[in-house]
């Protein structure tokens, strides 16, 4: 190559190096002011993101005087924003979009020093797109923003600065990363358990790559490993000694503990929600629909080689090659528009996994080779267990906005980086170049129905909701009631209840008591099915018992999904409760929002009955 040239080469590498931070910078904001203060929702979920930090500053203690199913990390971490900048909705919001900015930058790490520029920047846009700022279903919350579990989105973003931080200890020999790798997996260990299972293959992955490469690096491990281990204990000792000052012995290591006592100590898990979202109500027809599928990502993958073939057997530029091109590229499109794609994310993950696996051993005589190719081994594991939360069921929707995410970064360095990487030793550069461009489209093409699907929910959200640093946007479109109700709600309480006042909101909708700043007497601040199966229904009867509320909020929720009536209309979920509402209480306002539910109220105010 003569200097010419390579000087050619590093003004190109200048140049993207400029573009492609200027690309992420332009896209983040354009998605933050699309989305803008849209991204919650006003009853379910997020309300106890907010309410129980704000608890936590006013010296509640998490387990102790408050209920919780996932681990102590995150309302900690929220409670510290709370004191260090105040209490609010944009306080998280501001946090949040920070630890997204440090995730996506993490990811484009990982997946730079094992690829190229180009899969990196399409791996880390694309979790800007797809997962940042998601809306694809009727409720909010599943974002990185304002997500339903801050344990989901913390985690996950510990789980990247754990394995970052690893595969800089393993490359550079570095104790320093090791010991912090160690400490952020140990915070991970405090967030949800199928992160933590998760990163827990990440870690060996690295690991038993690292061993694979020789005496020395093997030698290294021998001294390095017990350093990671001691420090990912440091964080549940600490934590264990701050419940220790708060609590007995026995109940603070239940509450250290925090994430993992629900997973083996109840039926959560086995209840027929969680079952219908892994696909296991119908486990034959969901493994076929995933076979099917991944025999369609198959089909279509070889089909965009022999067009990359065929395209390349004529000028670059000629109008055979753009209408074999465009051609393949409407293919696809009606193909990934019906949103089956995701359902073949577990065995893609497979195979491209077995083919890092592959390459590694080939060259692991080579360690710097060999180490760019941990990085995508570790996450490729950590991606692959973590879909074992969906079973037969993958898909970007719901829950899957951060446990397919992983996967979808795996999906798109096979695409756009292994196999190109066999085609240009196996027929050509160009023919490489030309299927990682056809892949790039593709991708193009599988993201902009979410992205359609999104500004369909985000243009609907017209209703302010809250005030000030607390306000947002609920959902007006015919059907959702919710916003509607939540202001009426608002409106009701604000005339009715007086500063200090106790407020009590069956079965969920904890955001009204955070908005107006009215504690709630309830240990279990959303007693939905998962919570009493949990922790039982005589704990909602002992919290009102001890605290008598001076306003009960019912709210109708319709929890059929979990295979449970209404709240308080069965033995088997509230009906105890309620009843000792009904002889304590009276209603004093009726909030009907349901255009399909004239007859019934969807929310009821209730006071104390004078003595």
């Amino acid at each position: 190559m003569n200097s010419r040239s390579i000087s050619d080469d590093r003004r190109a590498r200048d140049r993207w190096s400029l573009a492609a931070p200027a690309m992420h910078v332009l896209l983040f904001a354009a998605l933050l002011a699309w989305s803008w203060r849209k991204w919650p929702d006003p009853l379910v979920d997020f309300g106890r993101e907010l309410y129980v930090p704000w608890q936590l500053t006013h010296g509640l203690v998490l387990y102790r005087d408050l209920a919780s199913l996932f681990g102590p990390v995150s309302p900690y971490v929220n409670a510290l924003w709370f004191r260090l900048f105040g209490a609010s909705l944009m306080t998280l919001v501001f946090c949040n979009l920070v630890i997204l900015s440090a995730m996506v930058a993490g990811i484009h790490y990982l997946v730079r020093v094992s690829t190229d520029r180009v899969t990196a920047s399409a791996a880390s846009l694309t979790t800007l797109l797809l997962f940042g700022f998601s809306q694809y279903v009727d409720v909010g919350n599943y974002n990185f923003v304002t997500p339903y579990s801050h344990e989901a989105t913390h985690g996950l973003a510990l789980s990247v600065a754990s394995l970052v931080l690893l595969y800089h200890a393993l490359a550079n020999r570095s104790r320093r990363a090791c010991a912090a790798a160690g400490l952020c997996f140990g915070l991970v260990l405090l967030t949800k358990p199928e992160i933590a299972a998760a990163a827990v293959a990440g870690v060996l992955a690295g690991w038993s790559a690292a061993y694979a490469l020789g005496s020395r690096d093997r030698r290294d491990l021998a001294a390095t490993v017990p350093l990671f281990i001691a420090a990912a204990a440091v964080p549940s000792l600490l934590f264990f000694l701050y419940f220790m000052t708060q609590m007995e012995t026995a109940a603070a290591l239940r509450a250290t503990l925090g994430a993992w006592v629900p997973l083996f100590g109840t039926r959560i898990a086995t209840n027929e929600f969680y079952r219908r979202i892994m696909g296991f109500e119908a486990p034959a027809t969901s493994a076929a629909l995933m076979l099917l599928t991944f025999a369609g990502f198959t089909a279509l993958a070889g089909a965009a080689v022999a067009v990359s073939v065929a395209s390349t057997n004529v000028s670059p530029v000629s109008r055979a090659s753009r209408l074999w091109r465009i051609g393949f590229l409407a293919i696809a499109i009606v193909l990934l528009r019906h949103g089956t794609f995701p359902r073949a994310l577990p065995l893609i993950v497979v195979t491209a996994l077995v083919a890092e696996i592959v390459l590694f051993v080939r060259v692991r005589s080579d360690r710097e080779r060999a180490l760019r190719l941990i990085s995508l081994i570790m996450w490729s594991a950590f991606g692959l267990v973590l879909l074992a939360k969906m079973g037969l069921n993958t898909r970007l929707v719901q829950y899957g906005f951060y446990l397919a995410l992983p996967a979808m970064v795996v999906a798109i360095t096979l695409t756009s980086s292994l196999i190109p990487q066999v085609l240009a030793s196996w027929k050509s550069e160009a023919v490489a170049r030309g299927f990682r461009q056809i892949a790039l489209w593709t991708l193009a093409a599988a993201i902009a129905p979410y992205l359609g699907l999104a500004h369909g929910w985000y243009r609907t959200k017209t209703i302010a909701i809250g005030a000030g640093a607390d306000r947002f946007y609920a959902s007006s479109m015919s059907g959702q009631w919710q916003g509607a109700a939540v202001q009426d709600a608002l409106r009701a309480l604000k005339e009715s209840a007086h500063p200090g006042a106790i407020l009590a909101v069956l079965p969920e909708g904890v955001m009204i008591n955070y908005l107006l700043r009215l504690d709630s007497p309830l240990r279990i601040v959303n007693p939905m099915p998962p919570e009493l199966m949990a922790f039982g229904e005589d704990d909602v009867l002992r919290s009102l018992m001890a605290k008598p509320p001076d306003f009960v909020l019912l709210i109708e929720k319709d929890t059929s999904e979990y295979g449970y009536p209404p709240f308080g209309s069965d033995p088997r979920y509230g009906l105890t409760t309620l009843a000792w509402i009904h002889q304590r209480y009276e209603t004093v306002r009726v909030i009907r929002k349901d255009p399909g539910r004239e007859s019934e109220a969807v929310m009821r105010l209730m006071s104390r009955r004078k003595e």
